[in-house]
This record gives C-alpha cells, sequence and structure tokens, in this order.
C-alpha cells in the first residue's frame, strides 16, 4: 500500500519543477542503465555489499574468537543468542535455498550482497571468494564478536557498516589490543573491555538500519539502484521515532529498535546484568519457522506470543446494506448490534486493520516471501459458517482469494519472483502493507442465508493471521532438504460483533467522555484505512466525525484538511482548500503550537500562492524537527520556488543526510550544483537522482504481468472487495515464474 502523498495540489506541489525537466529526461532505458564494466561492479573486497574493514583487508577467521568465548562471563546473553535468528542467519534452510540460486547463477561474488548480514565473517575473512567454508562462520551467522566489532554504521543499505579487527581491551587512548587475552585480564580491566564492546553507536537504530535497510545495487542487478525493505527508514518517519511531524499518532515518548526487540529481561548469570536484568539478545521477531527447524522450542514460543502481543489491531466497524446503500456505523464490538435484515440481503462489512506497536510497516520486510492475511467468517444461528473468506486450505495453502498483505517482484519477463531472487527485479507489480501508526480496510460482499429471521442472528468473525512463508516455498524447501515441519499460523489480532434482528431491549447507558474517546479513535483509524485507499470523501468525513467525539484533539481536524487536499476535485474556486483550511484553522485554535498542523498549514498557503509565508512556518519546523525528511524537502522546494536557491540547497542535502539514496533530493540538487558552478558535483547528483528514481520505462513489465494474469488485478486496486466471486490467485510457479536454479 503506497502512502498517502500529504502535498495538497499537483500543480503548486512540483513548483518549479519545469525548471528541472531537462534533468528528469534522460537517456533511454539501455543508456540510463547499461551494466557497470567489470572494474565497477566489484569495486574492492567485499563488493558488491556495502560492507568494509578498517583497513580495507580481510580479517583472518582466527581472529574472530567464537561466540562461546563469551559465555564464559555472559551466559543468559550467550544462551539467547543462540537460539536467535541473528545466529541462525547464515545456516537457516529458508535463506539457504534463495542464496544458492544467486550462487549457481551469478558465482560467489555475488552472494557477498547478502551474506554480508548474512554471514558476515564469510564476507570479512575472503572465505566466500576462496571458495573455501567456514564452519564458525556458517554455524554462528551473526555472532557476539560481530556486532561488537563494529565502529561505523552508515544507511546505504545490505551491510553498509565498518569493522575493526576484533578486540576483547581498548586502551583509555582508544588503541585496541589484539593480543590473546585470559577471562583474568579482562576481569582485571573492565572498563577496557566494555570500551572495546560497547559503544555508543551499538545503541543506535543507525547501527540496526545498517543491514534492516535492503537495497540491490548495479554491481548485483547490472541494472540500478532499486530500494527493497528499509524497517530504518520505516522508523526514522513514525511516531516512534518522534523526529516526524506528519504521524497520525504520536508517542509519549522516543521507542527505538531495542524497545521492542531488545528489552530488558531477568538475568541471574550474566556478569552484565544490571539490577538482575539484561537486555535481551533473542532479537524476538516475525521469524517462527528457523527455530522450530532448529527445535528452539522457547524461541519458537516466545515469538509467537511476541506477534501476539497487540502489535495489531482488527475492528469490524461498518455494514453497508447494499440494494438500499446504507450504511451503518459503528459497529458495537461489545453487545448486539440490532439490525433490521432481510433473508438473501446482499451486505458488505468493512474490517479496519491497524498498525498499534510495530514502528514499521506490517510486514516489514520479504514481502514477496511473508504470509500474512485477514480471515472473515460469517455464522448464521446454529454456528454454520455461510461465508469464509482467508481459510487455509487441506493442503494447507491459503484460500486464494484472501486480503493479503505481499508484494509481488517481476523480473524482466513479466514473471512472478518466488524464490526471492531480487537480482532478477525490476518492478512490483504490487506492494500491500499497513505503515506504522495506520490502518487498511478490507471489505467482504455477501448475501445473508434464506433462511435468515426476526429471531435470528448473525455472528461476524475477523482474524488477521500471519505465517512466517508462502506454502508453496515451504513446501519447496523442506523437499529440498528432506525434512518435515509445519510453520505455525499465528493469529495477531481478532474481534467478533453480533447482528441480531430482535428489538433493542434496552439501552445501555455508559459515560459519555469514554464511549467517545474510544469511538473517536475507531473513527480516526477508519479514516486513515480510507485515506490509505484513496477514499478521499468519505475520509473527510470519518475525521470530521472522529473530531465531533473528541473535541479536544486536532489531529482528526488536520487528518480531515489532509483529506480534503488530497482529492483531485478541484475547481477553479478551490472548495476543497478552503474545506481545508477552515478545518486547520479549527485545529490551530486547539492545538496553537502543533507542528503537524502548521506543516500542513504551510502546504495550504503554498498552494495558495503565498510561497513567503509558507516557507516561514516550514523554517520553523525544520528548526524544531531537523531530521523530519518530508518537511525539508518540503522547504527546500518551497525555497526553490521562491529562488532562494542556496537555502533550497541546504534543505535537501539535509534530506540526504537523512537518507543518502533519495532520489528527489538528487533531483534538485543536480541544477542548483550546476547553477552555481559546481560541475561536478551537479553532474553526480544527476547520475544518482538516475540511479536511485522509479525507473519510468519498467511499467510495461507491470502492464504485461497483469495482461497475462487478470486475476491478479483487484489486489493492487487500493479500494477493492472480497465476494463469493472473487477470483482466485494461485502462487505462479514453474514456467510463470522467474527461473530458479
Amino acid at each position: 500500500m503506497r502512502p498517502v502523498n500529504p502535498t495538497p495540489g499537483v500543480a503548486n506541489f512540483l513548483i518549479g519543477i519545469a525548471a528541472l525537466a531537462l534533468w528528469a529526461v534522460g537517456p533511454t532505458l539501455a543508456q540510463q542503465f547499461s551494466a557497470p564494466s567489470s572494474s565497477q561492479q566489484f569495486e574492492n573486497s567485499f563488493s558488491p555489499s556495502n560492507a568494509r574493514t578498517e583497513d580495507g583487508n580481510f580479517i583472518p577467521i582466527s581472529q574472530f574468537f567464537p561466540s562461546e568465548r563469551c559465555s564464559h562471563c555472559h551466559q543468559d546473553t550467550h544462551k539467547a543468542w543462540s537460539e536467535s535468528l541473528h545466529r541462525n542467519a547464515a545456516r537457516e534452510p529458508f535463506y539457504k535455498e534463495s542464496v544458492d540460486i544467486l550462487l549457481h547463477t551469478k558465482g560467489s561474488k555475488a552472494t557477498q550482497h547478502c551474506e554480508s548480514c548474512h554471514s558476515p565473517m564469510a564476507v570479512l575473512t575472503g572465505s566466500l571468494l576462496k571458495g573455501k567454508s567456514e564452519p564458525q562462520a556458517d554455524e554462528e551467522g551473526v555472532s557476539c564478536v560481530v556486532c561488537h566489532s563494529i565502529t561505523e554504521a552508515r544507511l546505504d543499505g545490505t551491510g553498509s557498516y565498518t569493522i575493526r579487527r576484533p578486540a576483547l581491551i581498548v586502551n583509555e587512548n582508544g588503541t585496541p589490543l589484539f593480543n590473546k587475552m585470559s577471562d583474568e585480564d579482562i576481569l582485571d580491566d573492565v572498563p577496557g573491555h566494555r570500551r572495546a564492546m560497547m559503544r555508543p553507536l551499538l545503541k543506535s537504530p543507525e547501527f540496526c538500519g545498517t543491514c534492516h535497510k535492503g537495497v540491490a545495487p548495479p554491481a548485483l542487478n547490472n541494472y540500478k539502484f532499486i530500494r527493497g525493505f528499509s524497517a530504518y527508514d520505516e522508523w526514522q518517519q513514525s511516531g516512534a521515532s518522534r523526529e516526524s511531524v506528519t504521524p497520525f499518532y504520536r508517542r509519549d515518548r522516543r521507542f527505538d529498535c531495542r524497545e521492542c526487540h531488545m528489552p530488558r529481561i531477568e538475568s541471574n548469570n550474566d556478569i552484565a546484568a544490571k539490577a538482575g536484568t539484561i537486555a535481551s539478545h533473542r532479537w524476538l521477531g516475525a521469524n517462527t519457522a528457523a527455530p522450530l527447524f532448529y527445535k528452539q522450542s522457547d524461541q519458537a514460543k516466545l515469538t509467537e506470543e511476541f506477534l501476539k502481543a497487540n502489535v495489531l489491531d482488527v475492528d469490524i466497524f461498518a455494514l453497508r446494506k447494499e440494494s438500499r446503500d446504507e450504511y451503518i456505523t459503528p459497529l458495537n464490538p461489545t453487545s448486539a448490534n440490532y439490525l433490521t435484515l432481510q433473508p438473501d440481503e446482499e451486505v458488505t462489512v468493512d474490517v479496519v486493520i491497524s498498525n498499534r506497536k510495530a514502528a514499521h510497516s506490517f510486514p516489514p520486510e520479504l514481502r514477496d516471501m511473508y504470509e500474512p492475511w485477514v480471515e472473515f467468517e460469517a455464522l448464521d444461528s446454529s454456528g454454520q459458517v455461510f461465508f469464509h473468506s482467508g481459510f487455509i486450505k487441506p493442503d494447507q495453502t491459503l484460500d486464494e482469494s484472501a486480503h493479503v498483505y505481499k508484494a509481488i517482484l517481476l523480473d524482466e519477463e513479466s514473471r512472478a519472483i518466488t524464490r526471492h531472487q531480487v537480482w532478477l527485479a525490476k518492478v512490483k507489480a504490487y506492494d500491500n502493507s499497513v505503515p506504522s501508526g495506520r490502518s487498511d480496510i478490507a471489505r467482504y460482499r455477501f448475501r445473508l442465508p434464506s433462511t435468515l429471521s426476526e429471531k435470528s442472528e448473525i455472528k461476524l468473525r475477523a482474524r488477521v493471521n500471519y505465517r512466517r512463508f508462502i506454502q508453496e516455498y515451504t513446501n519447496y524447501v523442506l523437499a529440498r532438504r528432506n525434512s518435515k515441519l509445519e510453520i505455525p499460523v499465528v493469529c495477531m489480532a481478532q474481534a467478533e460483533v453480533i447482528l441480531s434482528g430482535r428489538e433493542n431491549p434496552k439501552t445501555l447507558v455508559q459515560v459519555a467522555n469514554q464511549i467517545n474517546l474510544k469511538e473517536s479513535k475507531r473513527w480516526n483509524d477508519y479514516g486513515i484505512g480510507l485515506l490509505q485507499q484513496a477514499q478521499y470523501g468519505p475520509a473527510a468525513d470519518a475525521f470530521r466525525k472522529s473530531a465531533e467525539l473528541n473535541p479536544n484533539n486536532a489531529d482528526p481536524l488536520i487528518s480531515a484538511a489532509i483529506a480534503e487536499m488530497s482529492t483531485e476535485r478541484y475547481g477553479l474556486e478551490r472548495e476543497q482548500l478552503k474545506k481545508a483550511e477552515v478545518l486547520l484553522d479549527a485545529a490551530l485554535k486547539i492545538a496553537p503550537n502543533l507542528p503537524r498542523a502548521h506543516f500542513y498549514h504551510a502546504l495550504l498557503l503554498r498552494s495558495k500562492g503565498e510561497l513567503q509565508a509558507a516557507a516561514t512556518e516550514l523554517a520553523e519546523i525544520a528548526r524544531e524537527y531537523p531530521r523530519d525528511r518530508e518537511v525539508q524537502r518540503q522547504f527546500g522546494q518551497t525555497l526553490y520556488s521562491l529562488g532562494q536557491i542556496d537555502q533550497a540547497r541546504t534543505a535537501f542535502e539535509a534530506v540526504l543526510g537523512i537518507d543518502p539514496n533519495d532520489a528527489g533530493a538528487y533531483q534538485f540538487l543536480a541544477p542548483i550544483y550546476k547553477s552555481e558552478n559546481r560541475l561536478a558535483e551537479g553532474d553526480r547528483a544527476n547520475s544518482l537522482y538516475l540511479l536511485w528514481r522509479d525507473d519510468p520505462l519498467v511499467d510495461k513489465f507491470a502492464v504485461r504481468f497483469f495482461g497475462a494474469n487478470p486475476n491478479w488485478t483487484d489486489e493492487r486496486v487500493l479500494a477493492h472487495t472480497h465476494g463469493e466471486s472473487a477470483p482466485t490467485r494461485p502462487t505462479l510457479t514453474g514456467r510463470f515464474a522467474a527461473p530458479g536454479q
């Protein structure tokens, strides 16, 4: 699912973009993205990964002391790590099957792209290039000494870290001691050991971002830079980072990666424990397969509990009677909903799925391989299911018409990529997820039973289920390993409502403020889901309803203004902008200092042609939120329109300071540098713009795919309905998929 562009009008959003036209119009596809020469493809010993050593040389495997060495003093930490996905990263079969395809098709040098994060020792020691298997590298994956020897984290994607030779003690002057150390030596110099192992860098989100930001570079795909997943960037733009003004929900304090994935846990056998606790080194996430494969029952159990811990929320919110075009909202989740229902009546139910807790999208990574979906059931008075979407079939594969959160990657032959061969990817057919703090709406249309009577009750049930891999890939991997394994289906959230034809026996009386706050949030989530699906008018109405139920909260009014500004219904009098202006004025009366309100107010001013006023307002927000890339981007564009080129350059360079892969910033910087006679920098910026931007010539691959597979078309439509006649979308294999081996 694509994020909704907050900008209030195409014409004014890119004022001055015409001046960039000469830089946006480039040569043909073959000229733009021709394969790099052999000398360019592999720039150093570690390419095409971004990993580096401090001196540029390989590190002998003997200097990577095994993690068991750490267990002498850190028993609990070592035990947790030994079952973690970091430990299993290099050896687990679901990864190995994919990287082995790369090995067989492009050679061991190319696999360094993947292995720099999955098997760092194999890359850093040069064993991959020598064709030599290092049992320690395969067995330990991301080991203790690998993480704790990293000295620099960059945000270029896929293993963009710098590592030094492992050292157990660092002198006060910063000099590492590389000679062998006994336990007694370390205990005699605990501060020196802490200097060696616990740099502040390790506690930063950027440290995690070195591997949790995936990029396919030209050296891997002989094409161009293609963005993959980026849990880091999603976190940085979410409410959890407190670095951005645009999220729909703000958090009271900053949450980083460690908050969820390295919480404090009880420890009785670790010398580093503080007040009886240590930071968990299990890094619980979403991998329910690897721990089961290795019979690590504790990790498997804790991973399931982690996924069930209020990460998502599901709400059966609205019902529409199709024959009368009548909406009933919101449905009551705690007591029966008394409705007049007719036998054989066709209804549509809106189910809202909200990403409550994850500070990144759901699912975050590998959306071409994960299998999260919404299951929906309608049951009659006897408990019999008469409509069911998102069920597991007898062969363990998923109902092929389910509402699924996934991505379809295509190669240049418009074939689906089913083994995560990212080096073949040219375009996404579609990419569905629920961003952090946002919502999605799944719609289900069905007919009520012909036996329905006034005394009948209908139960509606919705679940969000998660399974680690598409069953077809699971079957493929297990068959090649001659193994058996049933990957669990985890119910991450569920909800039920009762529809009754009976007369309402009494009116439920509750405290008004409590009802209003809860219902306001439900309406707000519904509005977010509608906005995400480009249903701008209904979204604005939902946000207004949320504001009515909680008049002290300015955010729903701001969100309603975003919906009004996002609509394409622009007339000569710009009625939508007038509506947005009224909403933003009301929001600013409630919260005069709220940065989110001022940001969208500035965009409104710019749309009205008041560029200097918009720049003044954006300047203030940029000072308060210097790491909000969208604020800096809009500030830079506004300054560019005003001809304030020097200040615009500073703003766009600030965007690159947050994300060095931002194509839009390079697009503006190319002509800016040229205008300042910085010709080499201008050429470089233009080159990077062409390499990082979405290729405008690859849409034909998606068009060809959907022409050949029209049954897949519904899922790429933001607002679509699942019904009894919904098309099935089987996993494409064989000649319909990109080649494997």
